[in-house]
């Protein structure tokens, strides 16, 4: 191989460089006095191909250290740039202790690439303890997580951030609104179905379970179905219409009666003036059957109100006549479902009682859920200062009262009594009531089959009416 002397020398780290000087210039010294020639100005041999030998120079223990400790930091430094954090965290993280990703906030994922779905409480889960559990958790464990979204892709039937809800069926097919159990719990939609009172839901699930409240006139567990009249079946006798008692406590005033019908329909009453107890029974009865008669649709236009003529047990003592002997009846009624009826023979009757009597209308027949009896006022001394600004020494008048109670029969047992028949136990017999048997509240009757597209019935054979409530003449 020939090159020019002119050529720069190839690596010290592959070749000596006396591998670049001709032979006739190397000295014992090597090629510096070649250099110091150069650098006193003395002649140098004209630039001409000169062979060169190649020679590889073993590198001395110094240069070995040097080169080897060069070689590690580069392997130390390659091996450091492949084991750092994964994917650099997504840049939504750190790199932590032993290359691991200390994600941000709603960042998962060994490289904080996915995105965190909202947490709700577990519609399922593992219990921890007795009673313990429906822990926080991803979608509620209803649902999957789109990691590229944050959002939670439901199950069936599961909606809301983090499946968190029931999805009400149907959307209630445009017929209702969908709400949260607990608000199903305290609503006044089940008074109109004769259900039980309302009562504060607090349970784990009371804002995730929703369920349908139906328009008036549908009906369904998604109020896809049109509601059907109801009334009494014509071939079950010696049934009873429902009576409702109104005990008012007032010296006075006025106040409004709201009546739910069994179609889910509320009606309230025009104004209705109260007199005093006692002294104006009959005109405040009479004044509650006209506002009952008077509501829309004539809803209750055949019913009957008048003034209670015997006395009750309800929350008071019940006074008892003796004349008429054992066994003579009375009456107790009650403003809930318990059923329970404690009485004694030392009070009196302090109220106004008036008895509502249902009628065997449709709709009007069977259990109805009670009137709702509102006082707005009443006209009583120390109902208001005498002027106002100054202090008045008279002590308010009581608060007045209207409630209103199902009538029930009762069994008076006169072997109660003392010995010289004057002073009644603690209990009239033994408190069993004898309940007549109500008129049913039945889809058509029982005498016909409800169309639920229409609302309409279709009567059996021998039936008619509207609610297929009558028989029709035998011919």
């Amino acid at each position: 191989m020939v090159i020019h002397r002119s050529l720069p020398c190839l690596s010290p780290r592959i070749a000596s460089c006396n591998a670049c000087v001709p032979p006739e210039d190397r000295r014992a010294n090597g090629h510096r006095d070649v250099s110091r020639k150069i650098a006193q100005g003395g002649a140098t041999p004209a630039a001409r191909p000169v062979p060169l030998t190649f020679g590889f120079a073993s590198p001395g223990p110094a240069e070995m250290t040097k080169w080897w400790l060069a070689a590690a930091l580069a392997a130390l430094a390659a091996h450091g740039a492949s084991g750092a954090c994964p994917n650099k965290c997504s840049g939504h993280g750190r790199c932590g202790l032993n290359d691991v990703c200390e994600c941000m906030q709603n960042w998962i994922g060994g490289d904080c690439s996915g995105r965190q779905c909202p947490f709700t409480r577990a519609w399922h889960d593992t219990a921890q303890l007795d009673d313990d559990a429906h822990y926080y958790a991803e979608c509620g464990n209803r649902g999957t997580c789109d990691r590229t979204t944050g959002e939670c892709t439901c199950d069936a039937g599961f909606v809301g951030s983090g499946c968190r809800r029931m999805q009400c069926p149907n959307d209630c097919s445009g017929h209702g609104t969908c709400e949260f159990i607990e608000e199903l719990a305290a609503d006044d939609y089940h008074k109109r179905i004769g259900g039980d009172p309302a009562i504060t839901y607090e349970l784990w699930d009371q804002e995730k379970i929703m369920g349908c409240v139906c328009d008036a006139g549908f009906e369904g567990h998604d109020c896809s179905l049109r509601t059907c009249p109801k009334g009494d079946d014509p071939l079950t006798p010696n049934q009873f219409d429902m009576v409702q008692a109104i005990v008012i406590d007032t010296a006075g005033g006025s106040g409004f009666l709201t009546y739910y019908d069994p179609y889910g329909n509320a009606y309230t009453t025009e104004k209705i003036t109260f007199g005093a107890a006692f002294s104006n029974d009959a005109t405040t009865c009479a004044n509650i059957e006209k506002a009952l008669r008077r509501l829309p649709n004539n809803v209750l236009n055949t019913v009957h109100v008048e003034v209670a003529d015997r006395f009750y047990a309800f929350e008071r003592p019940l006074p008892l006549d003796l004349v008429e002997g054992a066994g003579k009846t009375k009456k107790v009624f009650n403003d809930d479902d318990s059923g329970t009826h404690t009485m004694d023979g030392n009070g009196v009757q302090i109220a106004t009682i008036c008895e509502v009597q249902f009628t065997s209308e449709p709709g009007t027949t069977g259990y109805q859920h009670l009137l709702e009896c509102n006082i707005v006022g009443h006209d009583a001394p120390g109902q208001h200062p005498i002027s106002e600004g100054l202090p008045v020494a008279v002590a308010p008048a009581p608060a007045p009262t209207c409630k209103v109670y199902e009538v029930y029969p009762v069994e008076v047992v006169v072997s109660d009594l003392n010995a010289d028949n004057s002073v009644l136990d603690e209990q009239i017999g033994d408190g069993t009531t004898l309940y007549r048997p109500l008129t049913e509240l039945a889809e058509c009757s029982g005498r016909g089959t409800c169309d639920y597209a229409t609302g309409i019935c279709a009567c059996f054979a021998g039936h008619m009416g509207l609610a297929c409530q009558k028989q029709e003449a035998l011919v």
